[in-house]
């Protein structure tokens, strides 16, 4: 019997929700996240049985609604996620998130950026645009690895923290990057702008600035918006439709401009997370985009397994070992020491102990952020017809696969042993 090519792609998409289900019986039976199952599920529904085509799951996720369920599931992910930012953690431990989300982004976009054009004889920008694809850290993986064991606030709400605010700086870094590599594409149309009329510094700085400050300002605005107008007209069960309406709205306008819109969405979720009034219909609210946020991370987990082909597997897969292991053991570490220790200097402000830092420096795992900016090189490189990224974009993002594929389920094994090692029964609120 016939089966058109619609019909056919709703039988995957159908194909793909079913066995997301399935992740968290086997993830629970194994004692481990669900996350790893996701992925392990995608490789073999997707390159070994062929089930979901490779096609498919590259179009599901980058062009799919003209952007693709990765930055549709993106916008859900970090505006729940953002709920759970703990303001007094915030404030406490501002300059050290601070100094992860930028010194440590910059060496990690550039270190990885280094072995990547090493290994591969890509050119260095090549090599940049992998490492600020891989920099972001995941909140997604930590929550749940925290749930499991206790870890003293001050770490686990640095980490968390980081991971929430370092994604809007990963999609700036890869946005640099693809100015620098093909600057007459729209998707760095304002960072060439101001790269053209101010220089490269100036730029770059004034470009970081506009597209966290403004974004914020306009996140916690609505968000207050939301807050007052529930309590006008009390929205009820449809308060739902009013949060996820306005995050979208945000979405698509702050696109249109050219300003990422996701220091808004996470600004929005932290402010309705932290100053509404807890009513029932909050809390449905909340469960509600909890759910959202956990359908579409297990889509695009199960995706990211999809997008490999089985040529890929075989070709990349050393390679994504060795750089794996590099980003893991040698780049996290040396970002991590290095933003932080930066304040060891001062009198006025908390350091962490060496303890501490060894933990942070072994813990950020790759996720969602990465796994929805490895194709943009490609896709870019096949809309604009630029050489290099088709060249160069296929092994961007099978060895962002494995790097996010490689960081979970080892930090899954290893972060409760090294958190009992290293702070036994420690579970203080904060170090010294």
């Amino acid at each position: 019997m016939f089966i058109s090519t619609i019909t056919y792609e709703y039988y995957e998409i159908s194909f793909i929700l079913i066995i997301a289900a399935f992740s968290i019986p086997i993830s629970r039976k194994a004692s481990t996240v669900y996350i790893p199952v996701l992925i392990v599920f995608g490789l073999i529904f997707g390159p070994v049985l062929g089930l979901i085509s490779h096609g498919f799951a590259i179009y599901l996720l980058s062009s799919f609604g003209t952007v693709g369920i990765g930055l549709l599931g993106l916008v859900i992910i970090l505006y729940y996620e953002s709920h759970n930012i703990n303001p007094r953690i915030l404030r406490r431990y501002l300059y050290k998130i601070a100094s992860l989300d930028t010194i440590g982004m910059v060496i990690t976009a550039v270190g990885a950026g280094i072995f990547f054009s090493i290994l591969t004889g890509a050119p260095f920008i090549i090599g940049f645009l992998f490492g600020a694809i891989i920099s972001p850290t995941d909140p997604a993986s930590l929550i749940p690895t925290f749930k499991k064991i206790k870890i003293r606030d001050d770490v686990s709400g640095t980490l968390i923290g980081e991971s929430l605010f370092n994604d809007p700086l990963g999609i700036i870094l890869l946005t640099i990057g693809i100015a620098l590599t093909a600057p007459s594409v729209s998707y760095s149309m304002l960072f060439t702008f101001l790269y053209n009329h101010t220089g490269i510094i100036f730029g770059s700085i004034s470009f970081l600035m506009l597209e966290i400050a403004v974004p914020s300002a306009i996140g916690i605005g609505l968000g207050f918006i939301i807050i007052y107008l529930n309590r006008y007209f009390n929205f009820e069960n449809l308060l739902v439709a009013l949060t996820l309406g306005i995050v979208l709205f945000e979405f698509t306008s702050l696109q249109a401009i050219s300003i990422t819109p996701f220091p808004a969405i996470i600004a929005t979720g932290a402010i309705v997370g932290n100053y509404s009034d807890k009513s029932i219909f909050w809390n449905r609210e909340t469960s509600f985009n909890e759910n959202l946020s956990f359908m579409a991370q297990s889509v695009i987990f199960i995706l990211l397994g999809s997008i490999l082909t089985r040529v890929q597997l075989i070709n990349y897969i050393f390679f994504g070992f060795i750089i794996s292991l590099l980003v893991i053991f040698v780049i996290r570490p040396l970002a991590v020491f290095a933003s932080l220790s930066i304040f060891d200097f001062s009198k006025n402000i908390i350091k962490f102990d060496t303890r501490s830092k060894i933990f942070m420096s072994l813990v950020g795992p790759r996720g969602v952020v990465p796994v929805v900016l490895s194709t943009v090189p490609f896709v870019i490189g096949s809309q604009d017809h630029i050489k290099i990224l088709i060249q160069y974009g296929a092994i961007i993002y099978a060895s962002v696969s494995f790097v996010v594929l490689i960081s979970i389920i080892l930090q899954t094994i290893y972060v409760p042993y090294i958190g009992r090692i290293l702070f036994g029964d420690d579970k203080g609120d904060e170090v010294s």
